[in-house]
């Protein structure tokens, strides 16, 4: 059997020499000196995935250093790509311009936190106020130390900047005095908190990150295989329950699902009260328990007098036990009284939001309604031309003449519709309800999008339904559907391929089909098919531009116009759209 070497070692005799410093719960040590936490167990399990799936053998080296600076340093200066550098480090652009980071592993996401009783500030002003009577805490040459320079530096606040130990943390620093600020992560922050610790978040700065992942050499091949491991299902089931295992399932689904959504802000305040309200009813209950506890002790010292000293000795403790939860009752109450501003914060955002969203309708009308002008004299001068001129035009040109004149007329119509009085008001297209001769559409989406075909020798087929031809429906709705639908095909389909139109027609409808032999889609790919400004996985083959609007847009107008669409594909195998209209 011959012997394969990757960076010259022999490939069952490879090395990872792994640089790290402690940073709870990702890596750290216990007492006997073994790794624990979420990236070594990861990596044990990158180990068995390069014994199994590719057949290499790697050892574990394990390297601690003296700080997190250091582990960069080494891995930037490194000629062995098999130095790695973990401890929970974020990607940047910065760290990217002299090393590779695979694809991350847990979304990194970062919140400002002060002292216990520090206000909650709501504007700029005020966060400037705050921040020059207080001090900020950091570590030194880690992203935290990064955001707080760059927040000095934008705000122009000369607040001071006091650096603690690699190994200490700086949520403890901040939860210690009563005077302090500073950046950490949220799964650390949300742990916390759930255990009751006593910080104020800053919602004003929650900074959405790249991700955690390990830091290798330019152009290390360990890179790749790392990307590989944690794309196979089986694996990111293994990778997921470390996490969990680590940071609580619930907890690690919530920080997963925030990472994709718009409104972060809004989510993290919604969990921290839930987690608040939960650390409530604990104390309540509690409370419950002790005052039950206290009565059975009060009976007893009726029924016995034998049992009084010892009676009187858990009665104390009880006293003792129920002043503990009773103040912590009171906290848990100011907590609330936090969240209620909160919640008057959200409101007063969304008092703005429906402002802006205004805005942009009376832009849409205005921009709506100043164009119709540039559309009618396009419309007028190609009338002109082809009135005055018809007799000397080739055939092509009068062909792309006619074209001119019925672009600028069906941009002209969907003005009207956005003009349209019920379009504003009732936030929706105003469809009309007109006698469409099926066959006439189909052609003429065939004549528009063949020379887009031919550049790329795409073979555009469009096949007419043999009878039943006339639908009742919006002529123009129909027209950008499958304008839609016929644009995309061609735009992911390869060279040498056909792209086919199809119709197929009842007595009670229609059912229009749009076939090509594209990249297809994955089942992923489908969950999110229809929304708005999705990007998938399948990418346009000549480098043609895409919005991820344009099958939203479908399913907008067909919905408008009582029909259903729907789609068959696999992956690698092409994909079939499916429009059903009433006939």
């Amino acid at each position: 059997m011959p012997v394969f070497t990757i960076y010259g070692q022999d490939r069952n005799q490879i090395t990872l020499n792994l640089y790290w410093y402690t940073s709870e719960p990702f890596i750290y040590e216990d007492g006997n000196g073994s790794m624990l936490g979420i990236e070594p167990e990861m990596l044990r399990t990158f180990q068995t995935f390069l014994k199994v799936e590719k057949g290499i053998d790697v050892d574990l080296n394990w390297k601690k250093t003296t700080n997190f600076s250091k582990i960069l340093e080494i891995v930037r200066r490194a000629e062995n790509p098999n130095a790695i550098g973990v401890s929970a480090l974020s990607i940047t652009e910065k760290r990217l311009e002299y090393a590779d980071f695979p694809d991350p592993y847990l979304p990194d996401i970062t919140v400002l936190i002060s002292s216990n009783g520090t206000p909650i500030v709501r504007s700029y002003e005020e966060m400037n106020d705050m921040m020059s009577s207080m001090r900020a805490i950091t570590i030194r040459e880690t992203k935290y130390e990064s955001m707080l320079l760059n927040l000095k530096e934008q705000l122009g606040v000369n607040f001071t900047v006091e650096y603690i130990d690699s190994e200490s943390n700086v949520l403890d620093g901040v939860r210690g005095a009563n005077d302090c600020f500073g950046f950490i992560d949220l799964p650390v922050y949300m742990m916390h908190i759930e255990n009751g610790s006593e910080v104020t978040r800053q919602n004003f700065f929650t900074v959405k990150g790249l991700g955690y992942s390990y830091i290798m050499p330019k152009g290390s091949q360990w890179k790749e295989y790392f990307n590989e491991f944690i794309a196979i299902e089986k694996y990111q089931k293994q990778i997921s329950d470390i996490i969990s295992s680590h940071l609580g399932e619930e907890l690690y689904r919530f920080i997963d699902d925030i990472y994709a959504g718009e409104e972060l802000g809004t989510s993290i305040l919604t969990r921290e009260k839930e987690m608040q309200l939960a650390l409530i009813k604990n104390a309540n209950l509690q409370l419950e328990q002790e005052t039950a506890t206290k009565r059975i002790l009060i009976v007893g010292i009726a029924v016995t007098s034998v049992f009084l000293f010892a009676i009187g000795y858990l009665f104390y403790k009880n006293q003792k036990t129920t002043t503990i939860l009773v103040g912590q009752k009171d906290q848990i109450e100011d907590q609330q009284e936090d969240i209620r501003q909160k919640n008057e914060q959200l409101m007063n955002r969304n008092a703005q939001l429906v402002a802006l969203n205004e805005e942009k309708n009376n832009l849409v009308r205005i921009l709506a309604h100043d164009i119709r002008s540039p559309l009618s004299q396009i419309i007028m001068v190609s009338d002109i031309v082809n009135q005055r001129m018809s007799g000397n035009l080739s055939e092509g040109e009068a062909k792309l003449l006619n074209q001119v004149t019925a672009s600028a007329e069906r941009i002209n119509q969907m003005v009207t519709k956005i003009l349209d009085v019920d379009v504003l008001e009732g936030n929706r297209i105003k469809v009309l309800q007109e006698r469409v001769d099926i066959q006439v559409i189909m052609r003429d989406v065939g004549q528009r999008y063949r020379p887009i075909a031919a550049k790329k020798n795409i073979d555009l087929v469009v096949e007419f339904c043999e009878n039943h031809n006339m639908i009742r429906t919006d002529h123009l709705l129909l027209l950008l559907v499958l304008e839609n639908l016929v644009s995309n095909a061609v735009k992911f389909s390869n060279p040498e391929s056909t792209v086919e139109l199809r119709a197929e027609c009842s007595y009670d409808s229609v059912i229009f089909k749009v076939s090509d032999n594209g990249p297809g889609f994955s089942d992923e790919d489908k969950k999110k098919l229809f929304n708005r400004f999705q990007k998938l996985s399948a990418k346009p083959t000549a480098g043609e531009a895409s919005t991820g609007l344009g099958l939203s847009i479908v399913k907008k107008y067909v919905q408008d116009l009582g029909g259903k669409v729907w789609v068959e594909s696999e992956k690698g195998n092409g994909s079939t759209f499916f429009i059903k209209l009433t006939a």
